[in-house]
């Protein structure tokens, strides 16, 4: 099983290749949301191998990483993504996708690190606030009392589109399921307490995916991201994925790994 020993955490991870054709060599890294794993992204993968090797961690406390003994912020996660890139080897600039807590993660990294994002894919991200705040603290509190089971019960319906099907609804399920409720409501903290990252000092590349249906993060909160960033307007792009919700790579995945595969082609 793949996994690296960083900052007191087992982080799993898949690495999938770049196909060999020739083009420029990228790394992309992915990073999930809550309740959520690196299996987010495995729908995608295989319309981003032509053109960029393909990073796919789970995040502390989700999927098949531990938890950790210390409380998470944006900050430790990101520190952990910097150091888990270190433990692999890799070097320089990457493309960092980001789908809902992980946008904030992604943004985070471009406003810290510029150095090393080539570019940004932001996925249905959420935009810190104190509204955002009160809603998680509702969840943690619904976690505490009855587990995940309720929540897996009622989101996989509640937070897909017009689009989704049994398949997909099962899909997101699970992806909750195999979250601990000790790592979901470390997350959930993690959300309510995030600072808005320094979106206008961002200079790299964006492409931002919002669902039509998206409810956790609607287009109105997406474009205010996308306008905040500080990314020159010819380098900054929206694309409305209609029909979907906030689970993107689930329910639009031909859609979603080709937009995100030409972007990254684009600026390889």
């Amino acid at each position: 099983m793949p996994s690296v020993n960083i900052n007191g955490k087992s982080i799993f991870y898949t690495d999938s290749p770049q196909e060999d054709n020739g083009s420029p060599r990228v790394t992309t890294v992915l990073i999930h949301g809550l309740g959520s794993s690196s299996c987010f992204y495995h729908p995608i993968i295989p319309k981003l191998q032509p053109v960029s090797r393909c990073l796919a961690l789970d995040t502390p406390g989700s999927g098949l990483s531990t938890l950790g003994a210390t409380e998470q912020s944006i900050t430790t996660i990101a520190d952990d993504i910097l150091a888990f890139l270190d433990a692999v080897d890799v070097k320089g600039e990457v493309v960092v996708v980001g789908h809902s807590m992980g946008g904030i993660l992604a943004s985070r990294l471009a406003a810290t690190k510029p150095e090393r994002v080539r570019g940004v894919v932001l996925v249905g991200p959420v935009n810190p606030s104190a509204g955002a705040a009160k809603a998680f603290e509702d969840r943690i509190a619904a976690v505490k009392k009855d587990g995940l089971e309720n929540l897996a019960a009622t989101i996989p319906s509640a937070a897909t589109g017009q689009k989704a099907g049994p398949l997909q609804r099962a899909f997101v399920r699970a992806l909750i399921l195999g979250t601990s409720p000790e790592g979901y409501i470390s997350l959930c903290n993690v959300i309510a307490k995030a600072e808005r990252p320094d979106y206008e000092t961002i200079k790299a590349p964006v492409l931002l995916l919002a669902g039509g249906d998206d409810k956790t993060s609607p287009i109105t909160g997406c474009e205010a991201i996308l306008e905040a960033y500080g990314t020159s307007k010819e380098k900054k792009e929206l694309k409305l994925l209609e029909g979907v919700g906030h689970w993107h790579c689930v329910e639009a995945p031909e859609e979603v790994g080709r937009l995100a595969a030409q972007f990254i082609k684009s600026i390889a």
